[in-house]
């Protein structure tokens, strides 16, 4: 089966996860070791990561307008995983640039490992949105509201290049029109989008007991 479009995102994903953190720990290390060779090592995992980040960053934007919500909440909790993950990387071009011209520090490397720890919230609401709300996931039912956009071209189509740059592009402009909706209280965040979509609404003990059906199948299990 032919890689979608929309699917190029978490298979790049993992590469920014990986190195930017790897880049704070060396730089944490440079910075107790003073060893030239790992302050260098650690600027360039800086580059690297941001690179990384920013193509993650680009197919996820040209995700976004593939796939289908389905929701107001769903729809809220794609845009935080997006605008996170877009001032993740602005914050990891900030810090590449830094050490191009500064040596590490402990200060420098634990703003980098915290920023980095941010990645793992944007990254929880990035699967929830597929486990949980079933967010680009394909063979969905025709009751579900969420999956993926029709007419998804295949990755290596030529129709791919350019559909992707168009879709980043709308991406963008979706975060960012998105934003001022919220700064000019337009439009308020959905408070389920912080967990990804997923209303978590804590209910009696009564909810726990099996349904009609389930009680005829379980009631030669239950003493009179």
């Amino acid at each position: 089966m032919a890689m979608k479009l929309h699917e190029l995102h978490p298979s790049m994903i993992h590469a920014p996860l990986v190195l930017l953190p790897a880049a704070a720990a060396v730089d944490l290390v440079a910075a107790q070791t003073f060893r030239p060779r790992t302050a260098r090592l650690g600027a360039r995992l800086w580059w690297l990561g941001t690179g990384a980040g920013l193509l993650a960053g680009l197919a996820g934007m040209a995700a976004s307008q593939e796939v289908k919500g389905g929701d107001a909440e769903v729809d809220d909790a794609m845009y935080l995983h997006g605008i996170g993950n877009l001032g993740l990387v602005i914050a990891a071009a900030g810090m590449a640039v830094f050490r191009s011209f500064r040596r590490p520090s402990v200060a420098s490397a634990t703003v980098g490992l915290a920023a980095c720890g941010a990645a793992i919230y944007t990254a929880y609401l990035g699967g929830e949105l597929v486990y949980g709300s079933g967010v680009g996931v394909k063979a969905m039912s025709d009751k579900a509201k969420a999956g993926v956009q029709p007419g998804v071209p295949d990755l290596f189509s030529a129709e791919a290049p350019l559909r992707l740059l168009r879709d980043a592009v709308k991406g963008l402009a979706w975060l960012l029109g998105r934003t001022v909706e919220l700064v000019r209280g337009e439009k308020p965040l959905e408070k389920a989008a912080l967990t990804g979509g997923q209303q978590v609404v804590p209910g009696p003990m009564t909810a726990m007991s099996p349904s009609k059906g389930q009680g005829d199948l379980l009631s030669p299990l239950i003493p009179r």
